[in-house]
């Protein structure tokens, strides 16, 4: 069972910050605490980087690996290794907003496996977009009250 999601978002900082700040995984943690509990970068090199992430949804802690292709300042790519998630693929693509803003426009195709197969899809899906927007929504407050700049 699988699904895809689309949507935009708008920043309110310059691309460049916004796209530095979603890639840099070893500080990640520290900038969205209520979403990453950790991130470990287990491989690096020019063309990929691997990640291990535990992160919170709806009160459950997630544990994955994942594939992140860059393309600076304009496309991160991640695709999911391990976890109820294998198989699945974001892609976010950044670009300028006319007011020195930045728009995120994110196209998913997630594959559920595990428990989460066994969840009707109305259910499913609203909990990972949920869960995909909120990325977008603290780092957002993270720039609006400076505590990224």
């Amino acid at each position: 069972m699988g699904f895809a999601i689309s949507f935009t978002r708008r920043l309110k900082a310059p691309r460049a910050l916004v796209y530095r700040t979603i890639t840099d995984f070893e500080n990640l943690q520290d900038r969205l605490p209520k979403i990453f509990h950790s991130i470990q970068v287990l491989k690096r090199n020019k063309n990929y980087i691997i990640t291990e992430e535990e992160f919170s949804v709806l009160g459950s802690v997630i544990t994955q690996r994942s594939k992140h292709v860059v393309k600076v300042p304009t496309k991160h790519t991640v695709e999911i290794l391990t976890g109820e998630l294998a198989g699945s693929k974001i892609v976010e693509r950044y670009s300028d907003d006319s007011d020195d803003g930045t728009i995120v426009n994110v196209d998913a195709d997630f594959s559920l496996g595990g428990l989460l197969s066994f969840l009707p899809s109305f259910i499913i899906r609203p909990m990972i977009e949920d869960s995909l927007n909120r990325v977008f929504t603290e780092l957002e407050d993270a720039f609006q009250s400076g505590a990224i700049s």
